[in-house]
This record gives structure tokens, sequence and C-alpha cells, in this order.
């Protein structure tokens, strides 16, 4: 994994399958296959080569902060049900959310406290540790080994308060070296000041990549987002909401926006102006509790599917998890400085209620987009020098899937 952070896309990477560069054809002209974003085995080969070897972003630490408290996350590519726990040890602990017995799942999600996991089947009991605690009628086993029937751990590691699981059982490297040069941007992205949370999901008929797109670029904004936040983003020195500075480092890669300084809301748009102007004082409440600097950026893209979004008032993540060739879900936490008021609680309301709006915007596009090519009326499509970052996401899996390939053809 490449430690540089660099302003160019062709930064080498391994992702297990040996050291590679994005696809040289891809980066060059932006031209990517049609089927790419319907072809049911591409799906299986993203879901294979990536999914299954790359470290997946789970949760805050924050958001399980004593022994008991644990998450349940569904990587549906994988069918797998990851429950994440912190022991009595104060350790964070992932492990496959399945029964050793019969397969039952033993958590509830998609959050909750437990003194132990009971099994809701036949009460196997499991400790927050994983291990296997209580067999009901247990002479009935006599053959088995409860020190060997514990729940099947999942790798999990923290960088920055973030949460990751990978589910290779022994993954081909680190968390920190899978986030190489990204990982001082992930550092400077800290959400400990923002403790009020909003949460968001949906199924979106669209491939998963279809999902990101728009995340990774502002061509889109002045026709996509008329009605939202295309006046925020687009001025007439940038018609075109374009990044003013990318970065790459190996899957990774960052966008700096421009945004328009000069906005204000309209003033007949009396709930969007009470809004602006109750956060803006929520945030000058707590200035200088996490600020975004002027050097953080506007994305942050940690490959395959997690993004963060900075901001003085609040900050936004978000995933695209994919379920089929053709869907996926959605799932978005914003946080906020925490309200004290009723006025600052009806604003966070409407920020998370404006996101939610520009977001279904883009999931009608996605949508539509989708039959399109999936309709097979064009073999390819194409990523813009100012769609970099998509063009270079593309370019990434393009190579991980063709070095997978070629490492299943070399061990036959």
């Amino acid at each position: 994994m490449t430690n540089i952070l660099s302003a160019t896309p062709e930064g080498g990477f391994d992702l297990g399958h040996g050291m590679m560069m994005p696809d040289a054809a891809i980066l060059r002209d932006g031209r990517v296959a049609a089927d790419s974003f319907w072809s049911v085995a591409q799906h299986a080969a993203e879901r294979d080569a990536i999914y299954r070897r790359c470290w997946l972003y789970m949760v805050r630490a924050e958001d399980l902060p004593k022994p008991g408290d644990y998450v349940v996350r569904d990587v549906e590519i994988c069918g797998v049900s990851v429950l994440i726990v912190r022991g009595k040890d104060d350790v964070l602990r992932a492990f496959h959310n399945v029964c050793r017995h019969r397969g039952m799942p033993v958590a509830d999600g998609p959050c909750g406290k437990a003194e132990a996991f009971r099994c809701p089947y036949h009460s196997w009991t499991f400790r927050l540790d994983g291990s296997l605690k209580a067999i009901p009628n247990q002479r009935c086993f006599p053959s088995l080994d409860a020190d060997d029937l514990g729940l099947v751990p999942i790798e999990i590691d923290v960088f920055a308060g973030f949460v990751f699981i990978n589910l290779d059982p022994q993954p081909a490297f680190s968390l920190r070296a899978f986030l190489g040069g990204i990982a001082p941007l992930l550092e400077t992205t800290t959400l400990v000041p923002f403790t009020h949370r909003d949460s968001l999901s949906y199924e979106v008929s669209a491939n998963w990549k279809a999902g990101l797109d728009p995340q990774y670029e502002g061509y889109h904004v002045g026709t996509v987002h008329a009605l939202t936040i295309r006046e925020i983003s687009v001025t007439p020195a940038n018609p075109f909401s374009e990044f003013r500075k990318m970065a790459f480092a190996g899957p990774h890669a960052a966008g700096w926006s421009q945004g328009n300084p000069g906005w204000r809301p309209r003033a007949e748009r009396l709930v969007q102006s009470f809004a602006v102007q109750t956060m803006g004082a929520l945030a000058g409440r707590v200035a200088g509790e996490g600020y975004p600097s002027a050097e953080t950026p506007a994305s942050l893209a940690i490959f395959p599917n997690f993004m963060i979004h900075p901001g003085a008032g609040g900050w936004f993540t978000q995933q695209h998890w994919p379920l089929t060739a053709q869907s996926h879900r959605w799932t978005a936490h914003y946080y906020y400085h925490a309200p004290v008021t009723a006025s600052e609680r009806l604003a966070i309301a409407q920020a998370t209620t404006f996101a939610r709006d520009s977001g279904m915007e883009d999931f009608m596009v996605m949508a539509r987009q989708q039959k399109g090519l999936a309709s097979g009326a064009t073999e390819s499509f194409y990523y813009g020098e100012a769609e970099m970052l998509p063009r270079h996401r593309a370019a990434v899996i393009r190579s991980v899937l063709n070095g997978a390939q070629a490492n299943m053809r070399s061990a036959a």
C-alpha cells in the first residue's frame, strides 16, 4: 500500500492480490465498461476480491462506550452479519453473528446492550468475549469441547475512532497499511465535538458504484440539484462545481471543494433561513471545537465504499453497500454539535431533511441511469477529467479484478 498522498492518481497499491497500479486505460480516457454496473459476474468478483479482502468501516468507537454495548452490521454482498461488542475488559471485538449450534443469529440489530448473547433458538449462551458460556442439557453433546465453540471472530481494528473489520480470516495487510497515505487526513476528521447524530438509510435501485459516483464529483450539481444545493455550490467562476484540489493515496482519494462563499438563503425560504442562522450560531457557540481547517477535504473517500464530508456545523458520513448487481443500500450518519434549545433541535432536523432531499435527487437519477446502462444500448460510458475521483475508483477496481483473476489462473 502506498504511503504517499499524491496530486495524481497513478499511485500503486496492494489489496492482497499483489502490488498493482490503477488501470492505465481508464485513467487515460475515462472509458468504463457499462456492464461493470450490472454484470452478475462482476458483482461476484467484487465480492470476493474487494469486500472479502478490504477493511470495511462499521461504526464509531464512541457509539459503543460501555461494556456490553453492541451493534450488528450486515455486509449483505457477502451474506455476513457482523456483531461488534465492547467487552468487560473495554476491548472492542467483532464476531460472526452466528450461533455455533445451528447457525442462528445470537444478537438482534441494529444496536443494543447485553450481559451475554443468548441464542433465541436453543439458548446457547456466549460471553461478551465470544466464548461459549452455557449449553442447556449439555450431556446430550458428550463429544463437544465448549472451548472450541465460541463465536467465530472477525478481524477488527480502530483508527482515529473509526472502527473497521476485515472478513479475511488472515488479512494481507493491517488497517494502518490499508489506509496508507490517506491516514493523516482521516486523523484530522475528528468527530468528538459532534455528539448529536441523525441517521438515514435507503435501498436504491442502482449499482453501488452508481451510488458513489455523485458523491465523488460536482459536475452533476447544477443539473440534478437545482432545487437544493446548486446555489450553495455553483458560482459564475466555478459553474460545474469542480474540486479546487484532488489527492490520491493508493485506492483512496480526497477532494477539496470551492463552494459559494457568498451564498445566503433566499428571504422567502423562511425555514432554511432560520436553520442556517441557527446552525451558524450553534457552530459559533462552540468555536474551536472541531472546526475543519482550510486544508480539510470536503470529501474523503476510503475504498471501497466509505465517505466522510466535514463541515463546521457538522459532519456527514455515508456508505453504499452492494445488495445485488443492480441495487445497493445507502446508509448515512449526520453528526452535529449537541443542541441545547428547541430552535437548535429544529435547525438540526431541517439540516438532516435538506440532506435527505438532496440525496433523493441523486437516487432518482441513479435508478434511471441504471435502467439505461442495463438496457445494453451502450457498451461503455465516460468519466471526464473533472470526474477524476470516480475515474480513479473505476481504474482501481478494474486492476483489482484483473489481478485477482490472474492469481486464480496461476494457482490453478
